[in-house]
């Protein structure tokens, strides 16, 4: 029998919490409930998806985010997208039954078992999973740029801009998917800002210790030092701090926190 795990929130549950990532206005149904919108923007929705891309972005969205190669010297917004979508291009996980994997999955089970409420789980790439990681005192919502599959619903969309009220969530979760984002810091405050008084970050990443060269790897943007994240995380307070090995690598290790936004 599977564990109990979170409940699963769907559109309609989810709306009163929705913004605009272009004008922070609240959504609302339009077309008969095919899309939603902000009065000015129109974002539909794809199969069980919604798609909550800013809105210049959406053009260059199939089941990934993928912006042409063209001359941006003068678009900063696009320029960033553009690399954020080479990023993505290839192959970003572990197989489901690689024994690192399945380590890594316990391990943050255990972090998250105190978890409740509404909870954001940002590069969420498969809800189910994440959902499986939570306790049943929690509602649980994913979030990713890719949508590969139709099913099951998820929001599509981008760690830098989070389409969410102000003060509106108990939880946000960057599970192994902070380095994926170019301006991590702009994610973290975004997540500081979604978030109750009282509501809690969760973070899980891996942080080296020396060997942290770029120049090899394909698919991350950051190769994070220790001190990287917890300069990132002012105005929050960090409460849980666990290290693990990380296949036997002595210039890597994997870092479990939480941290709430003080009240």
């Amino acid at each position: 029998m599977a564990a109990p795990h979170a409940s699963a929130l769907m559109l309609s549950e989810v709306l009163p919490l929705l913004t605009s990532p272009d004008s922070g206005k609240q959504l609302a149904p339009v077309d008969g409930g095919a899309a939603l919108s902000d009065g000015e923007h129109l974002y539909p929705q794809r199969g069980e998806a919604q798609l909550l891309l800013p809105h210049r972005l959406q053009p260059h969205f199939t089941d990934r985010l993928v912006v042409p190669l063209a001359d941006y010297a003068d678009d900063s917004f696009m320029q960033y997208f553009l690399l954020a979508s080479i990023k993505q291009s290839g192959e970003i996980n572990a197989p489901s039954d690689d024994t690192h994997y399945e380590r890594h999955l316990h391990r943050l089970r255990s972090l998250l078992a105190g978890a409740e409420g509404a909870l954001l789980d940002v590069g969420c790439d498969d809800p189910e999973i994440g959902a499986s990681l939570l306790p049943p005192t929690v509602h649980y919502v994913g979030l990713d740029p890719f949508c590969s599959r139709q099913a099951p619903f998820r929001l599509i969309g981008v760690g830098e801009y989070l389409p969410f009220r102000d003060a509106s969530l108990d939880g946000v979760l960057f599970n192994t998917s902070l380095d994926h984002i170019l301006d991590w810091r702009r994610a973290i405050e975004e997540a500081r800002r979604v978030l109750t008084h009282g509501g809690r970050l969760y973070l899980s990443t891996l942080v080296w210790t020396e060997r942290a060269d770029l120049v090899t790897d394909a698919v991350h943007f950051h190769h994070f030092r220790e001190y990287e994240i917890f300069g990132a995380l002012e105005g929050l307070a960090v409460e849980d701090v666990r290290r693990y090995d990380y296949k036997g690598n002595n210039h890597r290790h994997g870092l479990y926190l939480t941290a709430h936004k003080p009240a």
